[in-house]
């Protein structure tokens, strides 16, 4: 079993070549509609969690139209630092966003949230949902923070080339419920 450092750095380049080669707005706006819906139609849905894309990491802010159409609302991120978790925090637009020290988008001002669904990045994944992170677990920790408090889905973005065939998991580690490639949907 390879180490997740070995294999983090490994997953880290192939997503660098595919971003180099194909760019990142690569989803298909129709699975993404389509998912959407889908989780809808099971769940009361009144806001979705995305991420501000960072480097070469594969992009949700498709959602942005998807969801005022469905007037679910869209919240964004907030690194907590004494925690090491997330706070998800309302997006309204471009005008109320600022960058954290690590470059990361945020909203300006805290407007807390608790998302019905959260869409997470990845820096690898398997077929068994488990995913693979940057290592600080800040998703890990927030999305079973969540999952305690209430029902919420979480949908983990990736594009295709970045499955592997084992993530080595820890019992802290946090499975997707569906896993959204440039090439096929993972449930």
């Amino acid at each position: 079993m390879k180490s997740k450092f070995a294999l983090r750095k490994k997953c880290l380049e192939k997503r660098e070549i595919f971003f180099k080669n194909k760019g990142n707005e690569c989803l298909k706006l129709k699975d993404i509609e389509i998912i959407v819906l889908e989780i809808k139609s099971k769940l009361k849905i009144a806001s979705i969690g995305i991420y501000y894309p960072i480097k070469s990491e594969i992009s949700p802010l498709k959602l942005i139209k998807i969801c005022k159409n469905l007037s679910i609302r869209i919240c964004l991120p907030i690194i907590c630092k004494n925690t090491n978790e997330l706070i998800f925090s309302k997006f309204d637009n471009e005008k109320n966003i600022t960058k954290n020290e690590y470059g990361i988008i945020e909203p300006s001002k805290i407007s807390q949230i608790i998302p019905d669904i959260i869409f997470v990045p990845m820096v690898g994944f398997d077929k068994t949902l488990n995913r693979l992170g940057y290592g600080k677990g800040y998703y890990d920790r927030t999305i079973s923070k969540l999952r305690k408090l209430k029902k919420i889905f979480v949908i983990g973005l990736a594009y295709d080339n970045q499955m592997v065939q084992n993530i080595p998991a820890e019992n802290h580690d946090e499975k997707m419920d569906i896993i959204l490639t440039d090439k096929k949907i993972y449930r």
